[in-house]
């Protein structure tokens, strides 16, 4: 209380004058520094300007992907304060809002960063790979990111749950995550609502493109991809239901029955490490019938503008000759692309530094790129150029995008980055490859395969006829080889076999044996069992490639019919020996030789009997 109210207080009351109580007025004190000042026109205009234009500028760093905002400080408080999970449905939801409501990206592709895929023209090489998107609620909001390329699932046939939470880390140290979600989907019906949904807002927008009025179950309209945006491609991604038969290809083929329609490119996914046996289709055989299957089913479709294309995701983890295998089954079935690679299960050789490294499932991310690179160069001399390999995996800066482009990757897909750098990712790795092509004065397509020197990505005709060519000549000479392998072995067989039956030395087996059996016509019966082998030894020996003894006994024989020609032949000390000698030349000029035969002494009467008698006497016949 001031002093001067305490001096008044003092005062006798007589001395003020008297006021009627109802009249009295109680003046609140007031001091200076209370005193409410009021700012003028001009500070007041200046300050909602401020407060204007600084909503405005946060606003249009909200809808610009590209701004600081977004990587800077969107995203840490994101990390700070939600867990993988949560964060990633979070971005999914924002991204699955009407148009003015999420951001987008404010600039413009140059020429340089077109590409080409399945025939198609594309506006730029990024995209955005399956997982991210599962159930196919932020299609347009991907695009309007500036993604060429968005691959949504993967899809089951039945809707499922998938693994038990946790089932998302992020590896922070490492800019890795891992995922064991287990093919969590709500199912082809979701899915295929959603695509539909999009199409009839498309054909609301666009009347003159569809029929009147529109059908039930309407289909894109011809003359544009069914992402329903040019330069642009949308593609499904099909997996396995956990309860499915491990040999059944039915899943995959009830969502290119389903879905096909509505994609530019369906996706096949047997690379997952999250679904129990789904690695196992990647065999070759077992891979080569699925994806026979699924293109069948896919050339059964009834569209009026062309059918989906079909592409195959494989892992990092396959060996080269694995690798091999997936190339032969693609070529053999007639599948159009290749997308190189899913998560890893690796752990120990990436070095990684998290307290989470070891939990179970797939990791992506940085440490995942030296091995989806590598399964690029491996895979790409193996298939013709007209099949084209989508990289994927550890994707974060321009420089990886454009490693991949010179090892024959046609276009890269994005994931763990995007979920570590924000909405503006792609704007931002466009922008670094866009410098880069300038600086080195190329474009895009002209850096695809550039690390293959004969500019076809490895695959040479000419080199792949002539390794065939190379590879059946190799075999016609094993297999020459086995056979006279076969052949000797026989005859050395063949030749034990009959020295045994022949029961006689070496030299009276060949010396006699065949003479025997050549002029045989005087054996007598005692003999006829030996004969008879001797006959058959000496028949399996001519056939079985024994001419030699043939020859040397022809030889003999033509020698004592034409003359007692002297000869310098030795008799054969053993069958192997007649078998390996050289025949020698004999002279068979023909000769005029003059046998003086002995007269015919002339039957008497009393020994001319009958036939029957005669018969009878030696034998034939027999008196009964």
């Amino acid at each position: 209380m001031s002093r001067p109210l305490l001096a008044s207080l003092r005062r006798p009351l007589l001395t003020r004058p008297a006021v009627p109580l109802r009249q009295a007025q109680f003046q609140p004190l007031r001091h200076a520094s209370t005193t409410p000042s009021y700012p003028s026109a001009p500070r007041r205009f200046i300050s909602s300007t401020l407060f204007v234009a600084g909503g405005i500028l946060l606003v249009a760093y909200y809808y610009d992907s590209r701004s600081l905002l977004h990587e800077h400080v969107v995203m840490p408080l994101v990390r700070l304060g939600f867990d993988a999970e949560q964060g990633h449905k979070l971005a999914v939801r924002l991204l699955s809002l009407d148009k003015w409501a999420r951001p987008r990206d404010m600039g413009v592709d140059d020429v340089e960063l077109q590409t080409e895929l399945f025939g198609q023209k594309i506006t730029n090489p990024v995209g955005i790979a399956a997982g991210f998107d599962k159930d196919a609620d932020a299609i347009d909001g991907l695009f309007d990111l500036g993604f060429g390329y968005v691959e949504v699932g993967s899809v089951t046939p039945e809707p499922q749950p998938g693994n038990p939470k946790p089932r998302f880390f992020r590896l922070e140290e490492d800019s890795a995550a891992i995922n064991r979600y287990g093919f969590n989907s709500l199912g082809h019906g979701h899915t295929l609502a959603r695509l539909r949904a999009r199409l009839v807002a498309f054909a609301q927008s666009h009347p003159s493109l569809f029929p009147s009025p529109l059908p039930l179950n309407p289909l894109p309209p011809a003359g544009i991809p069914r992402s329903l945006r040019p330069g642009q491609l949308l593609a499904v991604n099909l997996g396995k239901n956990k309860v499915s038969p491990a040999e059944s290809n039915e899943d995959y083929i009830k969502g290119v029955k389903l879905l096909g329609p509505y994609a530019d490119v369906i996706v096949i996914n047997v690379s997952s490490p999250n679904t129990p046996g789904l690695r196992a289709l990647q065999g070759k055989e077992v891979l080569k019938n699925l994806l026979s299957d699924v293109v069948s089913e896919r050339n059964n479709l009834k569209n009026s503008d062309g059918l989906p294309k079909i592409a195959v995701k494989v892992a990092s983890d396959l060996s080269e000759d694995e690798l091999a295998d997936v190339a032969y089954a693609v070529r053999s079935s007639g599948v159009e692309g290749v997308i190189v690679s899913n998560t890893t299960v690796r752990r120990g050789e990436l070095g990684l530094l998290s307290d989470k490294k070891n939990e179970i499932g797939g990791l992506s991310g940085k440490p995942l790129f030296p091995y989806a690179l590598e399964s690029i160069k491996t895979l790409r001399p193996l298939l013709p150029p007209s099949i084209p390999l989508i990289g994927c995996g550890g994707v974060s800066t321009g420089e990886d995008a454009l490693k991949m482009a010179r090892a024959g990757a046609s276009l890269v897909q994005l994931y763990t980055s995007f979920g570590y750098r924000g909405v503006g990712t792609p704007r931002l790795i466009k922008d670094e490859i866009t410098d880069q092509l300038h600086t080195g004065q190329t474009n895009w397509l002209g850096q695809v395969g550039k690390d293959y020197s004969n500019g076809q990505m490895g695959w040479d005709e000419n080199r792949i006829k002539r390794e065939s060519d190379n590879i059946k000549k190799e075999a016609e000479n094993l297999g020459d080889l086995l056979r006279h392998i076969s052949e000797k072995e026989s005859m050395a067989d063949l030749i034990n076999r009959a020295e045994q039956a022949l029961g006689r030395g070496k030299s009276e087996s060949v010396a006699e044996g065949p003479r025997d059996n050549l002029a045989g016509s005087t054996s007598s019966t005692s003999a006829g069992s030996i004969s008879d082998q001797r006959n058959d030894v000496a028949q399996g020996l001519i056939e079985s490639g024994g001419a030699n003894i043939q020859q040397g006994a022809e030889g003999q024989q033509q020698g004592r019919l034409i003359e007692d020609t002297p000869t310098q032949n030795q008799p054969a000390s053993s069958i192997q020996e007649a078998l390996t000698s050289t025949p020698e030349s004999i002279d068979l000029t023909p000769r005029l030789v003059i046998v003086d035969h002995p007269p015919i002494p002339e039957t008497r009467a009393e020994e001319r009997e009958d036939e029957w008698v005669q018969s009878v006497r030696s034998g034939q016949r027999r008196l009964v």
